[in-house]
């Protein structure tokens, strides 16, 4: 038998695994990846994983963005309560920084509004807020009458 297996190696093999043992003589002729393969592989790899870095730079961005606006919304409707609690508001332009959140700044202007059929005189009241140095802004406007 032994010299079967010498003289005709890979026949011998052939029939073990045939028959269903595991044969620990077989010998594979493709040991591992090819440098192209390995290229290829690398390449996917890495154009994957910019894509997820990038979804997640994006996540990022748009979380921050809708922090800063819900801080803006929030402190305009508090600088507007204000301005209600005040009573019927003059005439004026007025700008200043909340002590809650200095870097969000606020722009006040309060102009007159006539409706000629109506017997009392509205202001429009317009307050803007501004942060990341003014290249982002957030407007909110209401109407008062005094009656």
């Amino acid at each position: 038998m032994w010299t079967y297996i010498i003289k005709r190696p890979f026949l011998f093999i052939r029939n073990r695994l045939y028959n269903g043992f595991i044969n620990y003589y077989l010998i594979l002729e493709n040991k591992g990846f090819t440098l192209l393969e390995v290229f290829v592989s690398v390449a996917i790899m890495g154009a994957a994983l910019a894509i997820l870095l990038g979804a997640v730079n994006r996540n990022l961005i748009l979380a921050s963005n809708s922090k800063n606006l819900t801080i803006a919304s929030t402190l305009a409707q508090k600088k507007l309560s204000e301005i209600e609690l005040d009573g019927y508001p003059e005439i004026r332009e007025e700008e200043g920084v909340f002590n809650e959140a200095p870097e969000f700044k606020w722009f006040l202007r309060v102009f007159p509004y006539e409706i000629p059929t109506l017997e009392t005189e509205i202001r429009i009241v317009v307050l803007r807020v501004n942060w990341d140095e003014g290249k982002r802004d957030f407007q909110i406007s209401m109407a008062m009458a005094d009656y």
